[in-house]
């Protein structure tokens, strides 16, 4: 049967072609390979590459060579991937195979070298976040005009919430994108002054998606400047100046990214500060392999392994900056590097002697930025995060009966929020969290006679009276101990949060009830040992003031016991259970912002509530 074949070549994303699509027709035998899906022979291979090759015209000569070139990284890379040669054999070109029953899309990106974009198979782009294809949706339908620049190998991972999105953003648009972010609960994030990646033009942008409980970073740039690491002032690019954009599909969502001579050009100019040699070295060395991007490049005149980078700035005035592949990454001529700062200084309005400014500037914000890091580690919450929400830190607090994953959801909320924010952890209850050593020494002495000392604080001290003076004393001198410790976290707590640090509290402190749910400790009906009222005035006054230090979001776990028995097993009885309930309940009363929460659900599900919570509490 004849079989009427086209395959359709986007050269959207090619150099030479700028948009033009072309369709070569070939023979039934090519179009069987092809269609068959079956793993090509090398001889087939070389065929099928060959024919492709000569379908094109005499006019289309660079397609010709563009094939054969991507033929010999093709047949390497599918025997790297274990995948089938036709669908490497177009780079980073859409390639589409029309066939009388069928059609066949294959988007991918060559894999000849580490920095170019690899095909995106079913289990790259799984992970994509539903937020993700809203947010590029949105920016498209609003005409906004933006691109992601950098790490375009990351992109399955940064769509999955795993990793940045460096997103380069035209100046105009940026109330529309405000706009746009406002509608997805979208956040800002303030950095520290001394941070490298602090400078104008720069923000950081969290998009929440509450179905899976995670975000997305937006690393944003209204025009990218350059300079050295902690001192980056030079305008080197905006949206206008990237000489062509590219679209590439992650997980069916299309994204405009920059060409690879541009994504080139970006990365000589970020690093063009950075780099030095000795003086009688030409050439500088970037790391990074960026072979794909190479084999777009025109060679320089008279040297065959070197490429020309063109950098112009208006007013005719243009940089040439040689390149040659090396085996991690490329050479940079070094005089070539200098002329393209000076270019860069003068444009902004610099002279050359600002180059000493800049130096001294940097090694001052590298020196603070390095002993604030230092102080962190050493005295942790002491000195601001690194990065914090916009609006500033907050303290949560967990609050539910035992066996409703009140540790768990803690741990899980800060180790998502700690990916790009200051989040720390507290607790302040007494079990096996953290705390005092003092307490926890006492604790282990004391246990053998801990559901004794339980009873007397929840029968409010009526059973005290047979317990002579002794004891008495010592539970008072506890409950003390206990409302220091607690009145020191609750305290450290909210410093963080000045500091601008998420806080996120396992347990927290009530007034109301003695015995439960962190409350009080010492009985009002404690036997009138010396001292003990006394101790009792100091713990209530304690108290008082932890309750006037209420967290800025408090979130009740409920659900009934049999969620708490089938996860902790005789850790807590019924009427135990139920007393700590109904206190939630009386306290929700009192506090019309306490939030609830069904804890009978998966923890994953319980997560993605908690997280929303927090969240849009930011």
């Amino acid at each position: 049967m004849n079989v009427f074949v086209g395959i359709v070549l986007d050269w959207y994303s090619f150099y030479w072609c700028g948009g033009a699509v072309t369709r070569v027709t070939l023979s039934a035998a090519a179009c069987e390979e092809i269609s068959s899906r079956r793993p090509l022979g090398k001889m087939a291979t070389h065929a099928l590459h060959a024919e492709i090759a000569n379908a094109c015209s005499p006019g289309q000569a660079h397609y010709r060579h563009s094939f054969e070139h991507g033929a010999r990284h093709g047949r390497q890379a599918a025997r790297e991937h274990d995948m089938n040669p036709h669908q490497v054999i177009a780079g980073r070109r859409n390639l589409t195979v029309d066939t009388a029953d069928e059609q066949n899309d294959v988007t991918g990106k060559d894999l000849a070298g580490s920095d170019a974009i690899v095909p995106l198979h079913a289990a790259d782009t799984a992970g994509a976040l539903p937020v993700a294809a809203t947010l590029f949706r949105g920016l498209d339908e609003a005409g906004v005009r933006y691109g992601i620049i950098q790490d375009l190998a990351s992109l399955p991972e940064a769509v999955a919430g795993g990793d940045d999105l460096d997103v380069l953003l035209d100046k105009q648009d940026y109330p529309i994108f405000c706009s746009i972010m406002a509608e997805l609960h979208g956040r800002r994030g303030l950095s520290l002054s001394c941070y490298d990646n602090v400078c104008a033009g720069r923000e950081d942008w969290f998009v929440a998606d509450f179905s899976c409980g995670a975000y997305l970073h937006l690393d944003l740039h209204v025009g990218i400047r350059v300079g050295w690491e902690f001192r980056k002032r030079y305008l080197a690019f905006d949206h206008a100046a990237v000489g062509r954009w590219e679209h590439v599909c992650v997980g069916g969502i299309s994204i405009p990214v920059v060409s690879p001579e541009d994504e080139v050009r970006i990365s000589i100019a970020r690093f063009a500060f950075r780099l030095w040699t000795l003086p009688w070295k030409r050439w500088v060395a970037i790391r990074g392999s960026r072979k794909e991007q190479l084999a777009r490049l025109s060679p320089a005149p008279g040297e065959p392994n070197s490429y020309i980078i063109e950098y112009k700035f208006g007013r005719g005035r243009s940089v040439s900056c040689r390149i040659r592949p090396s085996e991690d990454g490329i050479l940079v001529h070094s005089g070539d590097l200098a002329r393209l700062r000076l270019s860069l200084r003068q444009r902004c309005g610099f002279s050359r002697a600002s180059g000493i400014a800049d130096a001294a500037v940097h090694f001052v914000r590298k020196a603070s930025y390095l002993a604030l890091r230092l102080a962190g580690r050493v005295m942790p919450g002491a000195v601001p995060p690194k990065r914090r929400p916009w609006a500033g830190g907050v303290v949560v607090a967990l609050v539910a009966p035992d066996g409703l994953g009140k540790s768990t959801q803690v741990s899980l909320l800060t180790r998502i929020f700690r990916w790009k924010f200051g989040c720390a952890q507290v607790y302040v209850g007494t079990g096996e969290g953290s705390g005092w050593r003092l307490r926890k020494g006492l604790q282990r002495l004391a246990f053998y006679r801990r559901r004794e000392l339980k009873a007397i604080i929840r029968t409010e001290g009526r059973e005290s009276r047979a317990m002579g003076r002794i004891l008495p004393v010592g539970l008072a001198l506890w409950g003390v101990l206990i409302a220091i410790e607690r009145y020191a976290v609750v305290n450290r707590a909210h410093r963080w949060a000045m500091r601008g640090m998420i806080v996120i509290s396992d347990r927290w402190p009530q007034k109301l009830r003695h015995g439960y749910l962190d409350g009080p400790m010492i009985p009002p009906n404690l036997s009138s040992a010396p001292g003990v009222g006394m101790l009792a005035r100091l713990e209530k006054k304690l108290y008082e003031r932890m309750d006037s230090c209420r967290p800025h979001l408090t979130l009740h776990l409920v659900s009934d016991y049999s969620v708490s028995e089938a996860r902790k097993p005789g850790e807590i009885t019924r009427e135990g259970f139920d007393a700590r309930l109904a206190l939630m309940a009386e306290l929700r009363a009192l506090d019309k912002e306490i939030r609830t929460i069904d804890a009978s659900a998966s923890a994953e599900s319980v997560k993605r509530e908690l997280f929303k919570e927090i969240w849009l509490s930011l």
